[in-house]
């Protein structure tokens, strides 16, 4: 398996981009992975002797043409996003592509938001192909055994919501090779009521970007409001416990990368402030959805469907 790395995407590009790469390797990642960008800026990077497993290109449209089986990026998502459509185009039979965001929950597992920006005006047709995406890219990427789907609204109740909620419930209800739970609101995503949560892409965006605001403040509030200052530091050493067990819930390294689902090729995109061992994970994500077979799968949910 070969695998083409965006080296040059991302808040810290290149430098923890190929460290992420290299990690990869040294972690025994078995694919082989092309560092694509400006070569003497990586090649400086990687040192005099390049490592078994890596090599460094000046390269566009590897994955159309063959010469990768996945890309990974870092980078700008509407750019990413936009070059996977013009090259790869869409999976036969998906009308519009989904962004799959995935966040931490309160249940240690990790919440499949679908869209969280890639189609602003999606309807409820287009909610309906998210769902079945997620669906397969839960199982088949993070083993989840008939994923359980939340349609993200206003309130509980299957009356609730504007036309395009209304139409995509009843859609998801009827739909017989999906696990729908119902309508969800935005305090249960983080709560892990449900595996995947469903919406359009201008709703999830806002709310991905709104919940990692909150953690972020609330991460900083603990760091120097409460454990701020010599007798905060004393404090922090009793709750040392509980402290590591609470970044490791809200630690989304692991997971947060996801590839945009409704494009024909794998495209992972990842966090613009990832760092080395967010890109390895990453690149991990790319080699499972090669390797599971994720594409066929999509394919077979839209006809299976028809």
């Amino acid at each position: 398996m070969k695998i083409a790395v965006d080296a040059m995407g991302g808040d810290h590009a290149p430098d923890e981009i190929v460290r992420g790469a290299l990690l990869y390797r040294q972690k025994g990642g078995a694919s082989d992975l092309v560092l694509v960008g400006r070569e003497d800026a990586v090649r400086k990077l990687v040192g005099a002797e390049i490592p078994p497993g890596i090599t460094i290109r000046d390269a566009t449209s590897m994955v159309k043409h063959g010469e990768a089986d996945a890309v990974v990026s870092a980078g700008n998502t509407g750019a990413t996003m936009a070059a996977a459509l013009l090259v790869l185009g869409r999976i036969r039979g998906i009308d519009r592509p989904a962004l799959c965001g995935m966040l931490p929950t309160t249940k240690g597992k990790p919440a499949c938001l679908l869209d969280a920006g890639a189609t602003m005006d999606a309807d409820e047709h287009n909610i309906l192909q998210f769902a079945r995406m997620a669906s397969r890219f839960m199982e088949k990427v993070h083993g989840v055994d008939r994923p359980l789907i939340g349609l993200i609204n206003v309130g509980e109740e299957p009356e609730k919501g504007g036309r395009i909620q209304l139409a995509a419930h009843a859609l998801l209800e009827g739909a017989e090779d999906l696990n729908f739970y119902g309508n969800i609101e935005g305090r249960d995503v983080m709560r892990g009521i449900t595996d995947i949560c469903v919406t359009d892409g201008f709703t999830g965006n806002v709310l991905a970007k709104g919940m990692e605001g909150v953690v972020d403040v609330f991460v900083d509030g603990i760091r120097h409001d409460i454990f701020g200052g010599p007798l905060g530091k004393v404090a922090g050493l009793f709750a040392l416990g509980g402290l590591a067990k609470f970044r490791s819930r809200m630690d989304y390294d692991p997971y947060v990368s996801a590839p945009l689902l409704g494009v024909a090729g794998i495209s992972v995109v990842t966090h613009g402030r990832a760092k080395a061992n967010m890109m390895r994970r990453a690149i991990e994500v790319a080699e499972r959805a090669v390797s599971t077979r994720l594409l066929d799968a999509l394919g077979e949910g839209v006809a299976s469907a028809a």
